[in-house]
């Protein structure tokens, strides 16, 4: 059986500046020890619809350039 496919709703969309500050981050990467999506700057976002079962509605997708070669996906379900 095939796996799924993630299909963007829209093609990822590039934010230039961070989003200001929170108190308490909505996806807590920090305690991976991975810098926030929200908190970096040149981040392509957008979110894709999966074949979500139970409260899981869709997956929020954020794509940081680490450096020339390198990016880091970030992803989080959302319900």
């Amino acid at each position: 059986m095939p796996s799924p496919q993630l299909k963007p709703e829209q093609p990822l969309r590039l934010r230039e500046q961070p989003f200001a500050a929170e108190a308490t981050p909505a996806t807590p990467f920090a305690r991976l020890r991975l810098p926030e999506p929200d908190a970096l700057p040149k981040v392509r976002e957008g979110q894709v619809c999966a074949p979500c079962k139970g409260d899981l509605n869709w997956l929020k997708v954020a794509v940081a350039q680490i450096d020339e070669r390198s990016s880091r996906v970030y992803l989080r379900g959302v319900d």
